[in-house]
C-alpha cells in the first residue's frame, strides 16, 4: 500500500520537476570562447510566450546585456532560439584589429579586469568571444538608433566615464555628461518621446526623464524649474525645464544622461 502511495506521489511530482528543470539554462558558452570561461555563460532556449525583457528579469540581467551578448538586431525572439545568458557580464566578439584597451574603454571597465576575466596576456585574435565583467556601459546598436539634439549648449565640464566623485572624493563612474550653463538656461528635449518622470529625485535633484522608444531614455538633472509633467508627449527641441543647481551638485550645470535598455551609454556619439 505504501509503495502504491509513493508511486502516485512521484507520478504527480515528476512533471513539475521536469518543467522546472526545463526552465534552467544549459551551461556552456559560444564558439571561440576560452574553455575556462564556459562556467560564466549559460544557454537558454526560448519558449512560447517568452520575451527578452522577461528572460532578462528572470535571470537578473539588463536587457541591454542580452542584446549585446547575442548580437541581436531586434528585441523580437522566437521559440527554439538559443540565447547566451552571461553571469555578471556580457559577451563581446573581438573584431579585426580591436585591442583589449579599446574593448575595455567601450564597456567602461579596466583593461586589467578584462585580462584577468579571460586569462589573457596579449590581445586576442579576431573572432574570440570575450567575457566583459560587470560593464558600466554597453555600445548601442544601429538598429536601435535614435537621433538626438543637444539639450543645451555649453562646455562639457565632466565627461562620461570613470572619474573622482566631485563631492565624495572617491573613484566613481559618471553615467552622463555635465554641461556647464548658467542657472535658468532653457533645457530642450534631446529627442521626441513621452515624459515618464518629472520631479524631485535623490542625488539628481529636480529631474526629467523622457522615454524615446527603441530602448532609449534621456535624463535631465539638477534643474531649477519644471515645465513639463509625467505623461506628456514631447517633440525634439521642446523646452522642458530650466537648468539649475539642485541635488548633489557643485555648481550650475545640466547633467544629461542617455540610457539604452536601462544601461547608461555615452551620449556624445548620439549627438550631432
Amino acid at each position: 500500500m505504501n509503495n502504491l502511495w509513493l508511486i502516485a506521489v512521484l507520478a504527480l511530482c515528476l512533471p513539475l520537476v521536469l518543467f522546472a528543470l526545463s526552465l534552467q539554462p544549459e551551461l556552456g558558452g559560444p564558439p571561440g570562447m576560452l574553455p575556462s570561461l564556459q562556467a560564466k555563460v549559460a544557454v537558454y532556449e526560448v519558449r512560447p510566450g517568452d520575451t527578452l525583457a522577461g528572460i532578462a528579469s528572470r535571470y537578473g540581467v539588463p536587457v541591454s546585456w542580452l542584446i549585446v551578448s547575442n548580437n541581436l538586431s531586434t528585441t523580437t525572439i522566437y521559440p527554439g532560439q538559443r540565447l547566451l545568458i552571461p553571469k555578471n557580464g556580457v559577451i563581446h566578439i573581438v573584431k579585426p584589429g580591436e585591442t583589449l584597451k579599446e574593448i575595455a574603454a567601450k564597456y567602461g571597465v579596466s583593461e586589467e579586469s578584462l585580462r584577468e576575466a579571460n586569462g589573457l596576456r596579449a590581445d586576442p585574435p579576431a573572432g574570440t568571444s570575450l567575457f566583459v565583467p560587470n560593464p558600466q556601459t554597453v555600445p548601442t546598436l544601429e538598429w536601435g538608433a535614435t537621433e538626438f539634439v543637444w539639450p543645451v549648449h555649453g562646455p562639457i565640464s565632466s565627461p562620461f566615464g570613470p572619474r573622482i566623485h566631485p563631492i565624495y572624493g572617491v573613484p566613481s563612474f559618471h553615467t552622463g555628461i555635465d554641461i556647464a550653463v548658467p542657472e535658468g538656461t532653457p533645457v530642450r528635449a534631446a529627442a521626441s518621446g513621452t515624459v515618464t518622470f518629472a520631479g524631485w529625485h535623490e542625488g539628481f535633484g529636480v529631474l526629467v526623464v523622457i522615454d524615446h522608444g527603441n530602448g532609449y531614455e534621456s535624463y535631465y538633472a539638477h534643474l531649477s524649474k519644471l515645465l513639463v509633467s509625467a505623461g506628456q508627449s514631447i517633440s525634439a527641441g521642446d523646452v522642458i525645464a530650466l537648468s539649475g543647481n539642485t541635488g548633489l551638485s557643485t555648481g550650475p550645470h545640466l547633467h544629461f544622461e542617455v540610457r539604452y535598455f536601462g544601461t547608461p551609454v555615452d551620449p556624445r556619439p548620439l549627438l550631432p
